[in-house]
């Protein structure tokens, strides 16, 4: 395209948002809000694939040895661990760590509860056992129970799976989501688009006529939709990030160490290509199928 062309359609297209004036801006505001509500359903997905990452990373198995065997085994225990395929670390916890760890943090003020404990250990040792890749969960500790002097393997693959699982549902339900609001704003530009279109539909039969390219008509058009897509996107950008920054300082305020959401500056420059990228395309899209009907004359 030329740049007379070019500058033509940019001109065209700032007439017809502001002629539209009320329409343009309702529309603004329709996909600023349905992008809003995009980069919520985002935001929770991203935050919620991060807390799997971090679960799936700190899936653990505590592997107990039989009360009485020698330090000696204990330590051939530890080898043999080491060598199953999908171990990547097991580190010992003798049973006076375990009874120093019961009196420091589990009792506390009421650690002389424990006092004589030293002579009758009541704790065993284990180890703690880092996987390599949770999906053969089941398949390690089928072969952890079956070396010698192994009292128990205690696996927390029920609450791993429950989390996965979670993640995959809001997945799902944010794709879903986003699909819906896709197709509701494609919808909302196209009959705005309609409006200026339908007014100006005997000049675009006449330049039609006289030998006007589709590629020519349609292009303040396209840029109209662009440009409400465009600033639609800017402030849903504007309300996620204060509404996010305003939701990582409650959380820091409150002090919940369980709950670590993603850094704002990681989160935030996806959200922007994102809003940009589908407020454009909206915005195109919704122009292109206002226009099909009036450049078949």
């Amino acid at each position: 395209m030329k740049m007379s062309k070019l500058k033509y359609s940019f001109s065209e297209a700032k007439k017809n948002v502001f002629r539209n004036g009320l329409m343009s801006v309702a529309s603004l505001f329709t996909i600023a809000s349905c992008l809003v509500i995009l980069g919520v359903f985002a935001i929770i997905s991203m935050n919620v694939n991060a807390f799997t990452s971090k679960i799936e990373d700190q899936c653990e198995i505590q592997l107990y040895i039989n009360k009485g065997t020698s330090a000696e085994r204990v330590a051939q225990i530890g080898e043999e661990v080491l060598k199953i395929e999908n171990v990547k670390e097991a580190s010992l916890f003798t049973k006076e760590d375990m009874l120093s760890y019961a009196k420091n943090d589990m009792f506390g003020e009421d650690a002389e509860l424990l006092s004589g404990f030293e002579d009758d250990n009541p704790f065993s040792d284990s180890y703690k056992i880092i996987l390599e890749s949770i999906e053969n969960t089941d398949i390690t500790v089928s072969q952890l129970e079956k070396i010698a002097d192994v009292e128990k393997v205690v696996n927390k693959q029920d609450i791993v799976n429950m989390v996965i699982n979670l993640s995959k549902i809001v997945k799902r339900f944010s794709m879903a989501i986003m699909l819906v609001l896709l197709i509701i704003a494609i919808v909302i530009i196209s009959n705005t688009v309609r409006l200026t279109v339908f007014n100006r539909r005997k000049e675009i039969n006449i330049m039609k006529y006289i030998g006007a390219t589709d590629r020519f008509i349609k292009g303040p058009f396209l840029l109209e939709g662009m440009i409400i897509g465009f600033f639609g996107a800017l402030v849903a950008f504007l309300v996620v990030f204060w509404g996010y920054f305003a939701l990582l300082k409650y959380v820091q305020g409150i002090g919940i160490g369980t709950i670590e959401l993603i850094g704002i500056w990681q989160i935030l420059p996806i959200i922007a290509v994102i809003f940009i990228i589908f407020g454009c395309i909206i915005g195109v899209m919704g122009s292109g199928i206002s226009m099909r009907r009036y450049l078949h004359v």
